[in-house]
């Protein structure tokens, strides 16, 4: 698949037409980074975005505690700090370490403000998609903030089935990274996932996961169930995993 292709089915770029798309990757080349490698740190000058054509990267800052505050886990087909291109100081206000082997694309940070520049059609789009993700991250935050440690879970993991189109899961990143991301301790998660456990409401352990009452995980945790309660159940919450 060419980068062109591949950035048309972003949630960001799906309506842009096919000479602005050739303007964002002018100069765009392939990047693979290793497990635990960065692709840049908090503070680093931003120069460029990145467009994810295998793996997984986390988006973390390192917390006053020690422990790292996981932003956002990032997979396929996914963009990663677009947003950064226009800010002032133009720097990376995250770190991104691959959580696996990666390949990527890296977009130049030229061709996306020159279009923005001199195309309004495409500067109003932009913002457009922006001021969604805004309101996305926003109710990420509602969510992370007002619910309980074992709603957040099963908001997760209700997502988790509409994404992987199955009640058989695996978890993209390990229970640790996990934990961080659902603002939690490693403690904690391991905890839920064993008392569902005992309940026969999932079963599993590691990054493997099945679900096998999705309706009771949503009683025991006083959350609404969807409705209708389908098999592909969690669209109406928030996706933990990667919001776009």
């Amino acid at each position: 698949m060419s980068v062109i292709e591949a950035l048309s089915k972003t949630a960001l770029f799906s309506g842009v037409a096919l000479p602005a798309l050739r303007v964002i990757t002018r100069g765009t080349h392939s990047i693979s980074v290793p497990c635990g490698g960065h692709l840049f740190a908090s503070g680093d000058e931003a120069h460029a975005f990145f467009l994810v054509k295998t793996g997984i990267v986390r988006l973390y800052r390192a917390g006053l505690d020690g422990e790292d505050k996981v932003y956002q886990v990032l997979g396929e087909g996914d963009l990663i700090a677009e947003t950064a291109m226009f800010s002032n100081p133009c720097v990376y206000p995250l770190s991104a370490q691959a959580e696996s082997d990666c390949d990527l694309y890296r977009l130049q940070k030229e061709g996306l403000v020159e279009l923005a520049t001199n195309d309004s059609r495409f500067a109003l789009y932009l913002l457009e998609q922006m001021s969604g993700r805004l309101y996305q991250a926003v109710n990420r935050f509602d969510h992370l903030t007002v619910t309980n440690a074992s709603q957040r879970l099963v908001m997760y993991l209700l997502d988790l089935i509409q994404e992987q189109k199955s009640h058989w899961l695996t978890l993209p990143v390990s229970v640790k990274v996990l934990a961080r991301q659902l603002n939690m301790s490693p403690e904690t998660l391991s905890r839920l996932l064993a008392r569902f456990r005992e309940s026969d409401m999932i079963s599993g352990r590691g990054r493997k996961w099945v679900i096998s009452d999705a309706a009771g995980l949503c009683r025991v945790t006083n959350l609404p169930l969807p409705d209708p309660m389908s098999s592909m159940a969690g669209g109406q919450f928030f996706r933990c995993c990667n919001f776009g």
